[in-house]
This record gives structure tokens, C-alpha cells and sequence, in this order.
């Protein structure tokens, strides 16, 4: 695993303070080499301890430690940029890229998003659902339609819960909750207007977050309390929402998963139960 994705994994585990720090390093690793704890801290606006505790929280023995693996790493770094991905219809060369290419991407974005994989952060968010009262699951777009996928898989196994799409009925249903709620929102961005404004009535509410988001630094990672993190390889402007609809599918599968293992027993009868209704209704229609 490389070093910018195991950071990007362990950056939930940092004080306000460090997450500044180990934000300015990204954004600024070409300088690195030539950076100090004190002028890391300084231009970070924190202190020289701080530095020292991020990097021991991610696990080296001191900053030097951490600076030495960064720069080794910089030139390998495997989180997909806009720059390295060309769209296959708006590039307009049918010659070299064709529908097959469509999945080729879609492979290497889900063989990133497995190296963002937390089997940790998936089991809490898995938790913190089959525990809770009410669970909601907001998405715009593309997606919504991640949302809808989960909201069906999980009435399978008798946890009802409401997909949201309209910034309305997403603010009204985040008025309702409360600390014994969560609410979940998938946003390849993390940035969208209306998912901010639904996360932000949700935590002010005290409900409980998570995130399906693209993985680096976004406005709903910081509101979320779990961020499950996807790859995508489209930028802002694209032709359609491909990558970034594969990856949250994908998450939302694995999360399902988790959801059903909690109590599988229990998710087997209901699954059971779900079919013996689909089959009555199929057999009744013959007639």
C-alpha cells in the first residue's frame, strides 16, 4: 500500500491540528525535502509537537522518519488525477478509445478503490446502521442512484430506511433526527451545495454521519464521522458519471455486506423471507 493512500486511511485518526498539517504536506510535497519541523509548523499554523504527533500517529518514529518515506513514495503515488485520465467521449479519438476502454477504467478505479478499502471503518459504519432508529441516505445525481441501490439491499433484510434526492426532502427528514439516527450520504465530490447544507441540518441535529466520498480532503469528509473513501478517475467536467458510480456501487456493496454479517442469521431469514414473497407474487401472476 502506498504511503499517500495509508495517510489518506489514517487521516480520520488525527486532531484538527494534525489534519491541517498532514493536508499542508500533500498539497505541498514537492517541497518537502527541503521543510523543517518548525517550517511545517509554521506554515501550517500549528506547532512543532503537533508535527512530531502526526507523524507517530501514522505510525513512524519521528518526522524525519516520515519525511524520508514521503519523498521515497512521491513519485509513486497511486491516487488517480484528473491529469492522468482522459475521457473516452470527450477526448473525441474513437481510434484509440472505444467502449472497451470504458471498462478498463472502471477496473483500474475499482482496484484503487480496494486499496482505500478499511475493513475498520466499514465495520463501524456497518454497526452504527444495524444499531440505529432511523437511517437515511441522501445522494444527488449519479449519486442517488448509489443511494436507492442501498436503501433496497438493506429492506431486504427488514432495516427500513429512505433514499433522498430533493434538497427539501432531504432537509426535512434531517430536521426529524437525532444521536439514535444516521444518515448517510454519497457524494463523489464531497463538495455538492444541497449534500452540504442536508449534512451540516444532520450533525446540527447531533445524527449520526457517514460518508461515501472520493477519497483527499472535501467538506463532507470533515462533517462525517466515517468516511468510506471510492476512486474516481472523471473530472469535474465529464461526459457522464462512470468511475465514480462503479466505485459507490462497489462501496455500497461491501457495506451491505458488513450490514448483513452483523446479525447473519437473522439477515439469511429475512433475505428467505424476502424471496418466498417474491416467489408467491410470481406464481399468483400465472394464473
Amino acid at each position: 500500500m502506498t504511503i499517500m493512500i495509508n495517510m489518506l486511511k489514517e487521516r480520520e485518526n488525527l486532531s484538527p491540528s494534525e489534519k491541517s498539517i498532514l493536508d499542508y504536506l500533500v498539497a505541498n510535497k514537492g517541497a518537502l525535502k527541503d521543510l523543517s519541523v518548525e517550517s511545517v509548523a509554521k506554515a501550517s499554523f500549528t506547532s512543532p509537537a503537533s508535527v512530531v504527533r502526526m507523524a507517530k500517529k501514522l505510525g513512524y518514529s519521528g518526522f524525519k522518519d516520515f519525511k524520508v518515506d514521503f519523498i521515497l513514495a512521491n513519485t509513486k503515488i497511486e491516487i488517480p488525477s484528473d491529469k492522468e485520465y482522459k475521457d473516452i467521449i470527450l477526448v473525441q479519438n474513437k481510434d484509440n478509445y472505444t467502449g472497451k476502454t470504458a471498462i478498463k477504467n472502471n477496473i483500474r478505479a475499482l482496484e484503487d478503490t480496494i486499496r482505500l478499502y478499511s475493513e475498520n471503518e466499514i465495520r463501524k459504519a456497518a454497526q452504527m446502521i444495524m444499531t440505529s432508529r432511523k437511517i437515511l441516505i441522501f445522494g444527488k445525481g449519479s449519486s442517488y442512484l448509489a443511494a436507492k441501490d442501498f436503501q433496497l439491499k438493506l429492506r431486504r433484510i427488514d432495516r427500513f430506511c429512505i433514499a433522498q434526492e430533493e434538497l427539501h426532502e432531504q432537509l426535512v427528514d434531517a430536521t426529524f433526527t437525532d444521536e439514535r439516527d444516521v444518515v448517510i450520504f454519497i457524494s463523489n465530490s464531497g463538495e455538492t451545495e444541497e449534500i452540504i447544507q442536508a449534512a451540516l441540518a444532520a450533525k446540527d441535529n447531533k445524527a449520526k454521519i457517514i460518508s461515501i466520498v472520493k477519497a483527499g480532503k472535501s467538506s463532507l469528509g470533515e462533517i462525517a464521522e466515517i468516511n468510506l473513501y471510492t476512486s474516481a478517475l472523471e473530472g469535474e467536467f465529464r461526459s457522464a458519471a462512470m468511475t465514480s458510480r462503479i466505485s459507490q456501487l462497489s462501496v455500497v456493496d461491501a457495506l451491505f455486506t458488513e450490514c448483513a454479517y452483523y446479525d447473519l442469521n437473522r439477515s439469511i431469514r429475512k433475505l428467505e423471507k424476502t424471496y418466498k414473497t417474491f416467489k408467491r407474487h410470481r406464481d399468483t401472476k400465472k394464473f
